[in-house]
């Protein structure tokens, strides 16, 4: 059949003046869009479409709009973006089969449709350049989406959510033309679920999130020293031996069957999802798991043969699981080969072979996993240390590269296709795209497949949570939920401009629309808290937190939630006021209407800093003195917190109370108290650790338990034994000054100096 293009009536890039002044009111409907937008793009879109004309006027949803598929195989994405419409806007549309009619969302498949520039893209296991893959959206009494194919009308449906606007009743499309498609065809972001624990909750949020961006692949690291995630029927050994990174969540292996519903639903928005097996290097929860098939020194043992037949039956049961996607991916980075290279075996079997070296090993692991993937109908993924010279399978393995060797210039010059994996920028974003990126430059004619965000070890909160991206492992570069739109603009068009203040407005809305959609409960902390390194995903305090969610909930919605690690279901606790968490707390926590999960679950981990006994909870009060008297003389002079008399007290949060920081304090021959009250599960004895400067008065539950009269630095505490009630317990410090530095600090633990099991204190 022949291919033909659209007719050139469609599509020139718009001004400001050309959007109607009805549809500039859409941005401020439902607060995902930011004020229109001058230039190509005044509809604030992301990605910026190749093609954008905005006509003038709106065309009006009603209750009596449809999604109309017009074909049977379009019911999934019609059904689908039926709900989300409803979860942004509380209108929900009637999806029917046919012909569609005024005030109607009408979705086509044309697979006559071409895009206007060739598309790098892997069609039959071949690497070479296409048109297919464009979408166009027609907007003006009725929205009509054409796709060369589903992910293509996904991807127009996507365009659809980000320019909807409007007031409840009233909910409006701009009248427009649209015509897009992906620079290349690997758009992409990588999941680890190998390190620690990853709900596929959490990864049904990036799937969706990738569809809201036009990220076309998510790949899944199912494998690595800590975890083995896959569930394999011919080895169930694999992941019975999992252990976590960072002291997370341990990897489990995941059901089978929901396994394949994860497939299904990222088919259904479009979005493919790839395997990945990570060999011959980060395999140690294999190798643990079956030593005697894959166990060798720091890497896989190569020189098996016989582990080739069961990386064969593993490859296989994989690709009957993930079916839709073109792609495998191998691993093949960080390889420790030395070890191996070191044995003796492995020198009798280079020479037995034929070999040269132990790369010659390597280039055969790499040929027997490709040879097994190819067979299956799949094109060969894997990182750039798995390139050796000569680049016998150029053709048919695609390279990711980021840093450091080889890198994507090397790559290219071998002649091999490449995927960019941003770990230095090297240029400021506005700058950057696939082609510029880890400090390499590569010309127009470069086989660049596209661009991917990495995930690495990130906790399942970090993954979804609040982090809008950050310095991990020294990367500038890793993704989170919220950071995935970032590189998306210049990844599926590397051409586009980014001016800063309004590309920022532009992400601003899009994580706005995903949080509406994807995960409308948030989760604060009253109290201010320190944030952990950001891929642990954690919030940290001292002492206690007060925990709010809240969302905007539709009517006959609530907030269900967790704090036990434990995924919220419609019998969890309904939210209602703020909760305090007095230990490290795992919070989960999902909007729930008529038993359904509307969205996904926020998630956040509030770890409690162990702070090895220290109190640095406290109340101050002061400064107090008698004209005349010397901080020696003032040491037995009794005020008002010592006599329960009316006393002004302020807080001060830190284990060595510095008392000149405190205003007004400052000055000599003075004194200060400090107040704390510490929670005990039992009366016990314990172990007091008392620094002053100068002299100090110790009070347990309103009786003196220590006195030391002197002038001296805070270096050598006081060590002292005490008795704590069942419950909680006053601590009261008189601190006295005679001159310059002025501070305190109580270190609390057990008669032998260990901790105390959950030691609290509370500033009261």
């Amino acid at each position: 059949m022949p291919l033909t293009n659209l007719p050139e009536t469609v599509m020139k890039a718009a001004s400001r003046k050309t959007l109607a002044p009805a549809a500039l009111g859409l941005a401020c409907g439902f607060g995902w869009l930011a004020a229109p937008l001058a230039g190509a793009n005044p509809l604030g879109l992301l990605p910026t479409p190749k093609q954008l004309e905005v006509t003038g006027g709106t065309m009006l949803l009603t209750p009596r709009s449809r999604i109309v598929a017009t074909a049977p195989s379009l019911a999934p994405v019609a059904t689908l973006l039926a709900g989300e419409i409803e979860r942004i806007a509380s209108l929900r549309l009637q999806t029917v089969s046919g012909d569609g009619e005024t005030g109607d969302i009408v979705l086509k498949l044309n697979p006559l449709l071409r895009a206007d520039e060739d598309i790098l893209a892997v069609q039959r296991q071949k690497i070479g350049p296409t048109r297919d893959f464009a979408h166009a959206i027609t907007v003006s009494d009725r929205a009509i989406v054409e796709g060369w194919d589903y992910r293509a009308v996904c991807e127009g449906t996507a365009t659809l959510l980000q320019a909807l606007g409007g007031e409840p009743g009233q909910l409006q499309l701009p009248r427009m033309k649209v015509k897009d498609w992906p620079h290349a065809d690997y758009t992409g972001v990588m999941v680890d679920v190998a390190r620690q624990r990853i709900p596929l909750d959490a990864i049904k949020a990036v799937v969706e999130a990738c569809r809201l961006w036009k990220i076309r692949y998510c790949q899944l690291h199912l494998t690595d020293d800590e975890g083995f995630t896959f569930p394999s029927k011919a080895f169930p050994q694999l992941g019975t031996k999992n252990t976590s990174m960072h002291k997370g969540a341990v990897p489990e292996v995941y059901n089978l069957k929901e396994l394949l519903d994860l497939v299904a639903f990222a088919d259904a928005r479009g979005v493919t999802l790839v395997p990945e097996l990570e060999t011959p290097g980060h395999s140690d929860a294999m190798c643990r798991s079956m030593p005697e098939v894959f166990a060798g020194p720091k890497v896989m043992n190569l020189i098996n043969d016989d582990m080739y037949k069961a990386l064969d039956i593993l490859i296989g049961e994989m690709c009957e699981v993930f079916k839709s996607s073109p792609y495998f991916h191998i691993g093949g980075d960080e390889n420790y080969l030395y070890e191996l290279e070191e044995q003796p075996a492995t020198a009798e079997y280079i020479k037995r072979n034929g070999m040269k070296n132990i790369n010659d090993v390597v280039m055969q692991h790499v040929k027997r996993m490709n040879d097994s993937i190819r067979k299956r109908g799949k094109l060969t993924l894997a990182w750039e240390g798995t390139a050796m010279d000569p680049p016998t399978m150029k053709d048919q393995v695609v390279l990711m590269a980021w840093l450091p060797w080889p890198t994507s210039e090397e790559l290219q010059q071998q002649g091999f296709a490449t995927i960019t994996v941003p770990w230095d920028l090297g240029v400021p974003l506005p700058e950057w795209n696939p082609s510029i990126c880890n400090g390499c430059r590569l010309p127009p004619t470069s086989r660049i497949l596209g661009a991917a965000q990495t995930m690495w070890h990130m906790s399942a909160s970090a993954l979804v949570g609040d982090f809008p991206g950050g310095d991990v492992d020294g990367s500038s570069c890793e993704g989170y939920i919220r950071s995935l739109a970032d590189r998306t603009e210049r990844t599926w068009g590397p051409k586009n401009v980014i001016q800063t203040d309004e590309f920022h407005k532009r992400t601003t809305a899009a994580r706005a629309l995903l949080d509406k959609l994807v995960l409308p409960v948030r989760i604060e902390t009253k109290d201010p808290t320190a944030t952990s390194w950001p891929v642990l995903g954690r919030k940290r305090f001292r002492d206690a937190v007060e925990i709010r969610l809240s969302a905007a909930t539709p009517a006959g919605a609530e907030i269900r939630y967790t704090t036990d690690g434990t995924e919220p279901t419609p019998a969890s606790p309904v939210y209602s006021r703020p909760f305090t968490a007095e230990e490290s707390t795992a919070v989960h926590a999902a909007m729930f209407r008529k038993g359904q999960q509307l969205g996904h679950v926020s998630r956040d981990f509030l770890e409690l800093i162990e702070s090895g006994g220290m109190i640095e909870n406290w109340l101050a009060a002061g400064p107090y003195f008698v004209a005349g008297k010397q901080a020696t003389e003032l040491f037995d002079v009794a005020f008002e917190p010592e006599l329960d008399g009316k006393v002004a007290w302020q807080p001060y949060r830190g284990g060595v109370v510095k008392f000149g920081d405190i205003p007004g304090f400052a000055g000599s021959q003075r004194v200060a108290y400090l107040r704390t009250q510490v929670w005990s599960p039992q009366a016990q004895l314990v172990r007091l650790s008392v620094a002053s400067d100068d002299g100090v008065k110790v009070f347990l539950n309103g009786k003196l338990v220590h006195a030391a009269n002197l002038i001296r630095p805070a270096f050598n505490p006081d060590v002292l034994n005490g008795s704590l009630a069942q419950g909680w317990n006053l601590l009261l410090l008189k601190v006295t000054n005679a001159d310059e530095g002025w501070e305190a600090w109580v270190k609390l633990q057990d008669v032998d100096g260990n901790p105390l099991d959950k030691l609290r204190c509370k500033a009261e």
